[in-house]
């Protein structure tokens, strides 16, 4: 329980971060004359990360769970581009990703043990 509170406070906290930095970088960019990041990424990421955090909300779900795990392995497929140009950043979301995918097993075993998730 204790790690799954961990895990949506960490997302929250990057999530508000996330936003932040578009916003103020987004404001930055402008008055040099050059263009925004995609708004279309910054919304998938956003949908990602409450994908994430539903999962964590709502552990009971066997859907919500399997598409949250789906997610977080294309997000350790980021990962591996993104060790390219910042290792240490890089390192912060793979532990994220071993915390989430650790709670994903407890979840799901606990739930094979008492007869299986809801769908």
């Amino acid at each position: 329980m204790t790690l799954r509170w961990i895990l949506g406070l960490v997302l929250m906290i990057a999530s508000a971060g996330f936003v932040a930095l578009m916003v103020i970088a987004g404001g930055f960019r402008r008055s040099f004359g050059a263009s925004d990041k995609g708004t279309p990424f910054v919304i998938l990421s956003l949908v990602c990360a409450a994908v994430i955090l539903a999962s964590l909300v709502w552990p009971e779900r066997r859907v919500l769970m399997h598409v949250a795990a789906v997610v977080m392995a294309a997000f350790c497929v980021g990962l591996v581009f993104l060790a390219r140009d910042t290792p240490s950043t890089a390192l912060l979301g793979a532990i994220y990703a071993a915390g989430w995918f650790t709670y994903y097993y407890r979840v799901v075993r606990a739930a094979d043990a008492a007869g299986g998730l809801q769908p």
